[in-house]
């Protein structure tokens, strides 16, 4: 697919940095992934360190997850207004990014690099990112998804609207399904316990594997004026 054949489509969904997470794939009905490797056939390939070569106010909706933190914050800056100009008026931008104020993540803020994922060029935090969509042309913005401290901020998503699959509302990883994974997560959790000397925060134990909060994302939905 070709930038020619996306203004065919009416509404215009994309998704940035979506690789295969694309149209015809469950959950992703009518979104074309925008992508550097993308190879599907609802798919473009760009990079997104450029402009979007669409007209002003040619897109209904964008999605979003786990890609912006790959991008420097200048570049998560223009990408942004990038967006915002393609969007039509009332459209939707919905992003989510690794929330490194999770617990468990927050030591790399420390560090200033996640020697995990060294290509995360951005360790996105709720104010970062507040901040950055702040600057943004957005007109309005609801952040749904974001650790305030120890306290996780946990509003209510409407997934039709875009879906985010790294949440507690919907990565297994959260949850411990079946009697064998909660035996095996019990004794994870009494080694965890034991490791610490028994000194352990309600909080750190909720992010631990199968527990609610293992795996949480920063999501927020801004619109266009």
């Amino acid at each position: 697919m070709n930038w020619t054949d996306v203004l065919e489509h009416e509404p215009v969904y994309l998704n940035l940095g979506g690789n295969g997470d694309c149209h015809p794939n469950a959950p992703y009905a009518h979104y074309i992934a925008v992508d550097l490797a993308a190879a599907q056939p609802w798919a473009v390939r760009h990079d997104l360190r450029q402009p979007i070569p669409l007209p002003d106010g040619s897109v209904t909706r964008i999605l979003t997850e786990h890609f912006l933190e790959h991008l420097d914050r200048a570049a998560i800056a223009a990408l942004l207004t990038e967006c915002c100009r393609v969007l039509k008026p009332d459209g939707l931008m919905r992003l989510a990014v690794p929330d490194y104020a999770n617990p468990k993540t927050r030591r790399y803020l420390r560090r200033g690099r996640d020697p995990k994922h060294g290509n995360h060029l951005t360790l996105p935090t709720y104010p970062l990112m507040k901040a950055l969509v702040e600057s943004s042309p957005f007109a309005r913005h609801t952040f749904y998804h974001y650790w305030d401290g120890d306290t996780f901020v946990q509003e209510p998503v409407d997934y039709s609207l875009g879906m985010v699959r790294r949440t507690p509302d919907n990565d297994r990883r959260c949850r411990r399904a079946g009697f064998g994974p909660r035996c095996v997560g019990l004794i994870r959790d009494v080694l965890f316990v034991v490791s610490r000397a028994g000194f352990v925060r309600r909080i750190d134990l909720q992010v631990q594997r199968g527990h609610p909060l293992r795996v949480t994302s920063i999501v927020a939905d801004l619109y266009k004026r």
